[in-house]
């Protein structure tokens, strides 16, 4: 029996394949199973396809070319990232620039790469989660054990899958485009679709740190 867990990874290219929409119902099927706080399920989801996804990538990549700031206010990134958890990120991005076959010095390479995260990496299926601003952190959580489930069932179906936050850099055009209303925050972008198996781009699979690393035993 195959590891649904060892079967996910976050993928960089997809192909143009639509996904049947009762493919895409039984994912967000299963995913609705995820468990929450007294059962308050408070994600709200968002899901893009087709025409509407057409139009948001040429919204988003309008603006990322405009040079227009990446607004952060409804997710706020760390000013500052702990120095061991850097030392995590900036070994797994060295991986995937040599993984995809990207110089250190070849900039132009880095910033097509960079600019495919505002294309949506070409997924035909974008799923952006909300909440309402009134909750708290409680049900951040529970938004964020939604994406997770989310994207384990994508892969139980045969999708891969991307959580993005550079999906969500540009808020108000969300907002337009998705009729998103201002009481709910935009959380986190999930790309779902049928990976690009050739593309460089996806080589990349990121490791692990042991579990005796950050898992803490008491007995």
């Amino acid at each position: 029996m195959s590891n649904i867990f060892d079967q996910r990874k976050t993928v960089r290219k997809y192909t143009s394949k639509p996904v049947p929409h009762e493919v895409l119902i039984r994912v967000l099927e299963d995913a609705q199973k995820s468990p929450s706080w007294a059962n308050s399920q408070p994600w709200e989801v968002y899901v893009a396809t087709g025409e509407t996804l057409e139009r948001l990538r040429t919204a988003n990549l309008q603006a990322y070319d405009e040079k227009i700031p990446a607004d952060d206010a409804n997710m706020p990134w760390p000013a500052v990232w702990p120095e061991y958890i850097q030392e995590r990120m900036n070994a797994a991005y060295a991986k995937v620039f040599e993984q995809s076959g990207i110089a250190r010095d070849d900039q132009q390479a880095r910033e097509e790469n960079w600019r495919n995260n505002f294309y949506f990496f070409n997924a035909p299926v974008a799923a952006f989660i909300c909440q309402d601003r009134n909750l708290t952190e409680w049900s951040t959580l529970d938004a964020g054990i939604y994406a997770g489930n989310l994207m384990l069932a994508a892969a139980q179906h045969g999708l891969g899958s991307t959580p993005a936050a550079s999906s969500v850099s540009y808020p108000h055009i969300l907002r337009e485009i998705l009729g998103i209303p201002d009481h709910q925050r935009i959380m986190v972008g999930v790309m779902l679709g049928y990976e690009d198996q050739e593309h460089p781009y996806n080589r990349p699979v990121s490791s692990r740190v042991p579990i005796g690393e950050n898992i803490h035993f008491s007995e």
